[in-house]
Order: C-alpha cells, then structure tokens, then sequence
C-alpha cells in the first residue's frame, strides 16, 4: 500500500505502519547485496532501475524500517512509496464521470472567460450555498412564494440546477460547471413541492430583467400564460436570452414557457446523443442538451444540491429538460461574457454551432442541434480572427491611401484592437483572466468586470475613445502610429457590427443602433486618415 502524497497541498499525509519501502542504494549495488545489508527482500522498482540500484519491498513496519535504514552509508535515500496525482485543470473529483461536460465542450467555455461578468437569473425552487457553491458568486436573490422571504432552496431542484450553470470549478471538490465564473442570481418563483403559480414567475421574470439579469434559466412548465409572455417579452425587448426547458411528457408538444414567443426552448438527451425517452419535444424546440438517461448507468447529470443528511448537502444524479436547460444558459453566459456582443449574436452562435442530430437541419426533436459550446466558442474565435484581418487591411488601406508611413504597426495594432490575440483561447492553456483579456477585442474588454449591458454603452461602442487618442497622440511623431491602428481597429468592429448585429448598444432600438456603430465606424477610419496625413505632413517637412 503506498502513501498519498496530495500535491495540490504540498502536504505528505500520515504514512500508515505497513506499505511499500522505496530503498535507493548506491549506484551499482546488486540486489543480493541489498538483501543482504537491509534484510528485506528488496526487488527492483523496474527492470530498467537495476543500473540505479533502486529497490522496493514491502514491510510491515514502515516507520522503523525508514528509521533504521536511513543512516546506512550505501543508502543514498529511503521512504515511503508516495502516491502523486497529476495537477490538471479542474482538479474537481467528478468531473472525469461528467459526461455531460466533456459532450458540449465546458473546457473550451472556461478558457474563454466561463462567463466572467455575467449575470443569471435561476428562477426555480431558490438556491442554496452549498459546499460546492462557496466559490460561486451568489447575489442576494428574492422570494415571490408568499410566505417564504428568502430564496434558499428548500428542494433541491433550483440549487442542482445553478450548480450546472455555475458549479464553483477548480476547487478541488465534486463537480463543475459551465460558466464557473458567471454570477447566479437566485429568484425562488416555486415552493418546496416544487409548484408555483404564473404570477410568481411572472414577476421573477421582471425581477430578473430589474436586477440587470443577461440571462434567465427556467426549469419549469405548465400552461399557457399571457401573463409570464408580457414578462418574456419585456425581458427580450431589454436584450436577455432567456432560456426554457421543453417539458417531461416523453410526447410530442413542448410546454410552457419554453413555448412563449422569443424563449430558447430545449429538449433533452442522453449519454447516446439521443433524444432521452422522457423530453417532451416538437414545434417550438430551438435547441438539445443533456439532460440525463439514467437508464443507462452513470447517466444522469451530476450537481451539488442540498440534503437532508448530515452534511447537508449531496452530489444528486438527476434527470430531466430542467438539466438541459441550464446547460444552455450557462453556454450563452460564456459567449455573452466572452464579447460575443449581443443577446441575437449570442443565440446564433448557439445553434451554428450546435451537432446536427435525428433529420438533416433543424427538426422538431432537436431543434438546430445539440448543444457544442466548444464549436460555438470556436465560431466566436474564428470571427475575431477575421476581425483581426479586416482591421489589419483596413488599417493598411488608410494608410497608405493617407500617404502616411509606419504600416506594419499601424495594421498590427489594429488587427489587434479589432480581433484581440484571437486564437489564444484555442490553446490548451489553463484558464485565467490574463488569457481571457488577449483573446479578445478592445471592445469586449469591459464585459468580465462590468457585464454585458454596461459594456455595451453607446459611449463605449463609438469613436469617442480614438477621437481622444487621436487628439492626443496623433500630432506626436513616437505614438501617432498607436492612435492610427486603434482607431481603424475599433473602426472595423463597429462597423462589422452594424453589419450582423454582433453589437447592441445598450438603450439604442435596433434601427438606431446600426445607424450609431455605422456612422462611428466611419469616423474611426477618417481618424486613421488624419493620423496619416499627419505623418506625410511631418516627412514632407523634413524633407
């Protein structure tokens, strides 16, 4: 038996009295010779450790056999067999039996932010911290069950379901989850039976909307309300995705409210990529996730939830649309705390990215697919990466057709501004903010520490910034060229923006908002324009 060393502490735990003895002798000494002077009968570690005259045994009394041994002089080392364990990202202990996780590719979403400044509204049972919620960040959360002030959970389901959307990741505990750095914020619109009324929902919808929510995840279903779609509808017409399950009737009609006009409605798979026995599915399914089959083993979707035990809380197999739907939401969070830019950008690249299952295109069981954050973040990427080039070219446009010098710099530090260091995020590096701020473009680079809608702030989104820069440094001969690049970088993403609506101004309706990034866009590039001639002004001079 050997003894765990556990890295992740850099801490040996207590060797226990019998094991495996680890004897390095000095290099050359036979084995008979190590039997002889330790009496064990010593073995070599491996064939091949023979040159190095490293042997093992094992013994009963480990602490005295290392005690005796140690100040024999044809010892160079002796100890205990020590157990290491590799330091990957995440350490968390179930994540290798996640099949739901490695499916839709969460590792892609962490190293693009996993949802870094994002905030979600769970409206369900309430949520609770639990163990492997304490790294989470859980805002104050609101009760509309009338007699129940706080959103605790007092259930389970809401608490299960904030785990696969925001499971605290990388802790060295149970599970994780998709957008591990998003912000979940609690509404408990459903009682400790799990039921609620419309009214509940309805204002845990509009409570969502007041509290700056970017995405709302409902896990629940019942009949046709008018009341919970004027609440949808608000919610859409303020830019948040709002996300649904399908229903759990195993037949054909989607419940609601993922069938309410403008909700991303989701059925339901299993471990096999198909449809799982008990989803509801038809007209009105957007997109498919896993929501678990646990007729297969190991195949429900594993989260931290409370219980009734003595730790009060477990790690629950579950299985339902309601495990579906989380995972759409906290794929959306990624995207939306990555730049994606837009609530209509980010539920494109949902389902281009989505695996095309059962008929050719969207159908009614799958909708466009099932979910593949990876693929879409990989979309996201490759967008940046053309970002990058339309920036560099138009940069090298401006330039010269300004007459001004320096174009190598100017293109890069354009292609930069527009598409960041772009494939960053593709590489297999562990997770950080430092990597999640180069991968992307000047723009997007409030979103993880002051969300979505404020990133999106009309100021932000325009000419203002290089309007600054390139009063300030454009007249300078050592930095024009930084104001130049910046200005025609920014420049290419506003109006690539305005083009596929990538980009939303906060509080801009649709029309305004593209005539906004259009006209600012164009501005950019004439400040490239003047930062050029600039430049041909000063070498005509020195001429």
């Amino acid at each position: 038996m050997s003894v765990p060393l556990l890295l992740l502490f850099g801490l040996p735990a207590a060797a226990s009295d019998e094991g495996l003895l680890v004897v390095d002798l000095i290099d050359g000494t036979s084995l008979a010779e190590a039997q002889e002077l330790s009496g064990l009968p010593l073995r070599w570690a491996n064939p091949r450790s023979e040159d190095e005259s490293l042997a093992v045994a094992e013994v009963e009394d480990l602490p005295e056999q290392v005690q005796r041994l140690s100040a024999h002089p044809q010892i160079e080392a002796v100890e205990a067999s020590l157990s290491y364990q590799a330091l990957g990202w995440p350490d968390d202990p179930l994540y290798p039996s996640q099949w739901n996780m490695h499916t839709v590719g969460a590792a892609q979403g962490w190293r693009m932010g996993g949802g870094r400044g994002v905030t979600v509204a769970v409206i369900d049972t309430g949520v609770s911290s639990v163990a492997d919620l304490q790294g989470t960040l859980l805002l104050d959360g609101f009760s509309f069950v009338p007699g129940r002030a706080s959103a605790a959970d007092d259930n389970g389901h809401g608490t299960h379901v904030a785990g696969t959307i925001a499971q605290t990741t990388h802790n060295g505990l149970g599970a994780v989850g998709l957008a591990n750095q998003a912000r979940i914020l609690p509404l408990k619109a459903l009682a400790a039976q799990g039921g609620g009324q419309s009214e509940w929902i309805a204002s845990a919808i509009d409570e969502a909307v007041d509290q700056g929510a970017d995405v709302i995840n409902l896990s629940l279903g019942g009949p046709r309300s008018a009341v919970i779609q004027v609440a949808v509808d608000k919610a859409l017409a303020r830019g948040v995705l709002v996300v649904a399950a399908a229903g759990n009737t195993g037949r054909e009609g989607v419940g609601w409210p993922a069938k309410a006009d403008g909700v991303i409605a989701v059925s339901a798979t299993g471990p096999s990529d198909t449809l799982a026995p008990y989803s509801s599915w038809g007209e009105g399914v957007e997109l498919s996730a896993p929501g678990g089959d646990k007729q297969q083993a190991g195949g429900g979707i594993v989260q931290d939830t409370i219980d009734a035990g003595a730790e009060g809380h477990a790690f629950k197999e579950l299985q339902g649309t309601s495990m579906a739907s989380p995972h759409v939401a906290g794929a959306a969070a990624v995207l939306l705390g990555a730049g994606a830019g837009s609530a209509a950008h980010t539920e494109r690249l949902l389902k281009q990215g989505a695996v095309d299952l059962g008929e050719a295109g969207p159908d009614s069981r799958f909708g466009h697919g099932r979910l593949d954050l990876a693929a879409s973040a990989r979309i996201l990427v490759q967008q940046r990466g053309l970002l990058f080039l339309a920036g560099s070219l138009l940069a090298a446009l401006m330039v010269g057709f300004g007459g001004g010098s320096r174009r190598l710099p100017i293109a890069i530090v354009a292609g930069l501004s527009a598409g960041g260091l772009f494939f960053l995020p593709l590489l297999p590096l562990p997770p950080s903010l430092g990597l999640d701020l180069l991968g992307r473009p000047l723009l997007a680079w409030p979103t993880p520490f002051v969300g979505p809608r404020l990133a999106a702030n009309p100021l932000w989104l325009s000419a203002l910034l290089p309007a600054l820069l390139t009063f300030v440094l454009g007249p300078t001969r050592t930095l024009g060229w930084l104001a130049a690049g910046l200005s025609a970088g920014v420049g290419a993403h506003l109006i690539h923006g305005a083009v596929t609506g990538s980009l939303a101004p906060t509080w801009l309706p649709a029309s305004a908002a593209t005539a906004w990034l259009g006209v600012n866009g164009l501005l950019c590039l004439l400040f490239t324009l003047a930062v050029a001639g600039l430049d041909r002004l000063r070498r005509e001079r020195r001429s």
